[in-house]
């Protein structure tokens, strides 16, 4: 390769790494497929993925059903047709070669699905009345299922979530349902607990966010409660930005569904993952402050609630619940089972997990090997401890051992990852309060590390919102 064209690489990627907002990304994106010729990958059909004549069939009949006015042997087609392609599009390795994009084919097929629908759904015809509609679409969205943003715990890298929920917020796919552990959980409330406006709002201007939720006790206190930091410092930042809702206002204010994972302290108790379903007059804050008690940091904490026009009251008040993210750090069974969830876009940012999840933005044969390695070692490092617990479980470790393999053998991955590039100085303020530069740094790295999954995200979602459009459209 010529050293001018080399360099000209070089500078497409530092503009790329440099953006300011996702339309300069993509444009970078769209520069460096042309100077890389990837551009002519999107444009050819061909992949080993799907069937390439089967999908040209179905969008040339889908415009024909369409142009003759035939809803029943559309809707027909489209039933068919998205079971058939619907795993083969999701194939990562079809969003993991050009930067701006898939192939155009794929674009085409899952638009011209979602014109289809789109059609269906308002179109007047003798043969459909709008009961039929209304049983026709709901039976659709239940079996095609819907997406959820999980959040991960991290402490204080957590804050990067802000820039993922800000980047798919402003792209217009956030996902209605939300999922978070720890201090994912306190950013799911803040999130899920806003309207619209007020999302926007916070996003315009961040400085609006406490953050002092982190006070260390002074020694003798510490020794004599046995933990480290305030519970109370914390519990009042996390009202300051959340606000003082219980899980069925929040849903009802804002039409997002929250879903916070909290983890018991008895053995025999199973972890929880709490919602406007389940627990709808327990508090967000409550369960937000108990998905965040780290053991020896804070100490486990009672869960509240309150009916409407009562005081706030304990709930299960003989049951005390520490962080989310031992057990639970992305409950995706519990969420899928809740709340017909099929689908999962999870930004991780655990501390404990980050090394040994590969470099999201790494491509080609780097990017595969970095990832190999980074699996061998956290299997590898599984064996370690389920062999430790199976040999310690009488031992006064066992407990310790216990929440152990529940850290190590847990799911931390899901359809779509997201994972903010963290830079190793960071690990020294896991356990610190961001400055307001700090917190500016993560939400501007939250972003960068959302934008090369919007692609993926806006793809592997649209015939999903667009049957919930549908729907909404047709619920009186």
């Amino acid at each position: 390769m010529p050293f001018s064209r080399r360099r000209i690489i070089r500078d497409c990627l530092a503009a790329l790494d440099a953006s300011d907002s996702y339309a300069s990304w993509q444009t970078c994106a769209e520069d460096l497929d042309r100077l890389l010729e990837l551009d002519s990958w999107r444009a050819d059909d061909d992949s080993p993925h799907y069937d390439v004549q089967l999908i040209r069939r179905h969008i040339a009949e889908m415009r024909r059903l369409r142009d003759d006015n035939d809803p029943l042997a559309l809707a027909s087609l489209i039933q068919e047709s998205l079971y058939r392609h619907q795993n083969d599009l999701a194939e990562p390795e079809l969003y993991e070669t050009a930067w701006g994009g898939t192939k155009h084919l794929v674009t085409r097929y899952l638009s011209e699905a979602a014109q289809s629908i789109q059609w269906l759904a308002t179109v007047v015809h003798p043969a459909v009345s709008t009961a039929l509609r209304q049983g026709t679409f709901t039976r659709a969205a239940h079996v095609y299922g819907r997406s959820a943003l999980m959040l991960s715990g991290g402490a204080t890298l957590g804050f990067h979530h802000l820039g993922v929920v800000k980047a798919l917020f402003e792209a217009d796919l956030l996902p209605d349902i939300l999922s978070g552990a720890s201090m994912g959980a306190m950013i799911a409330a803040g999130t899920c607990s806003r309207t619209d406006k007020e999302l926007s709002d916070l996003f315009a201007n961040p400085g609006e966010i406490a953050l002092s939720g982190l006070e260390w006790l002074k020694p003798r206190a510490a020794m004599r409660d046995r933990h480290l930091l305030d519970p109370e410092q914390l519990k009042r930042t996390i009202i300051h930005n959340c606000g003082d809702w219980t899980f069925g206002e929040a849903h009802a204010r804002s039409g997002r569904t929250i879903a916070i994972s909290v983890s018991p302290t008895r053995r025999r108790q199973k972890p929880r993952v709490l919602c406007h379903l389940t627990t709808p007059m327990v508090t967000l804050a409550s369960a937000a402050l108990a998905s965040s008690m780290v053991p020896g940091l804070f100490p486990a904490v009672a869960l509240e609630q309150r009916n409407p026009g009562e005081s706030t009251r304990p709930y299960a008040e003989h049951e005390r619940w520490i962080d989310g993210s031992l057990r639970g750090d992305l409950p995706m069974f519990r969420v899928g089972r809740l709340h017909n969830v099929n689908h999962f876009i999870v930004s991780q940012t655990n501390p404990h997990v980050l090394p040994f999840v590969g470099n999201g933005q790494q491509r080609g044969f780097a990017g595969w090997a970095g990832h190999l390695m980074a699996r061998a070692a956290h299997r590898q490092g599984v064996n370690v401890v389920s062999m430790a617990r199976e040999i310690g479980h009488r031992t006064p470790l066992a407990p310790a051992l216990d929440v152990a393999e529940a850290l190590a053998a847990q799911r931390y991955r899901g359809d779509i990852d997201i994972f903010p590039p963290v830079d190793l100085r960071d690990y020294r303020k896991v356990v610190a309060n961001p400055t307001r530069a700090d917190l500016e740094k993560f939400i501007a790295t939250g972003e960068r590390g959302t934008w090369p999954k919007l692609g993926m995200i806006r793809d592997q979602t649209l015939i999903g919102r667009t049957l919930q459009n549908a729907l909404a459209t047709l619920t009186p």
